[in-house]
């Protein structure tokens, strides 16, 4: 068995088959699901999962740098406080240069006001660094936090940065369609490494993604590593428990 680490199951393209989504990730390896908030509303929808008692279920809290127009940064950081207790780290926080709507200054600000908030409370923290991987290390190695970095694309040197570190690499379902995301399995280090399936995206199958799909990638892991599947999902689990404390 192992962990989906992270996912979006709280989304209502989920709403309709929750329950049987959960059930199928079950059927297929999945031990425990962590489920990544990203911005107030869907922080609310990681918090409802817990109070409905779904067993398996992890949330983390946070706010994504492609938040909504005209999210409160505060109501964020108060949410995360008030549920210090209900939560495995701070996430998904960090920087894009691709998508984000805001300048890059004004995300390191949010970035670095979610990282005070994670260090006050003595919890993890999940990064979302897109074609900023360097930037956002940069920064985090000012805070002295377990990091995990989400769904990691970048580049063979930003991933020797991180290891060296001590951060967690997070392995998505693109490794089974997308070259670069093989190269880094290749050089990742057995040790930094856990799966996610990002649900719903980011499937290699036709359709949604689902945290099940997450044997598709360690299946590839397992290929591209000469490793026993049986083996990558021990360590991943493993990775996994140790990172968010489980």
């Amino acid at each position: 068995m192992t962990y989906d680490a992270h996912s979006h199951i709280q989304m209502e393209v989920f709403d309709r088959d929750r329950e049987e989504v959960i059930r199928r990730a079950k059927s297929r390896n999945v031990e425990g699901i962590l489920v990544s908030g990203y911005d107030s509303l869907s922080n609310h929808r990681a918090l409802d999962l817990v109070d409905k008692g779904v067993k398996g279920i992890y949330i983390t809290l946070g706010l994504s740098p492609n938040m909504r127009n005209g999210e409160d940064v505060g109501f964020v950081e108060r949410q995360i406080i008030e549920n210090q207790e209900r939560i495995s780290a701070v996430g998904e926080i960090g920087l894009d240069r691709v998508k984000s709507l805001l300048s890059l200054e004004k995300q390191k600000e949010i970035f670095k006001r979610m990282l005070n908030v994670a260090k006050d409370i003595d919890k993890p923290v999940v990064i979302h660094a897109r074609s900023a991987e360097n930037i956002a290390i940069d920064i985090l190695k000012r805070y002295d936090l377990p990091v995990m970095l989400h769904c990691f694309t970048g580049s063979l040197k930003s991933l020797k940065r991180a290891e060296d570190l001590g951060y967690t690499i997070s392995i998505s379902t693109m490794v089974c369609f997308v070259d670069k995301v093989e190269r880094i399995v290749k050089e990742a280090n057995e040790s930094s490494i856990v799966v996610e399936s990002d649900s719903p995206f980011l499937s290699p199958v036709r359709g949604r993604n689902e945290p099940a799909n997450i044997i598709h990638a360690v299946e590839e892991i397992s290929r591209i590593k000469e490793v026993k599947k049986e083996e990558i999902l021990k360590i991943t689990k493993t990775n996994t428990e140790k990172f968010f404390r489980i």
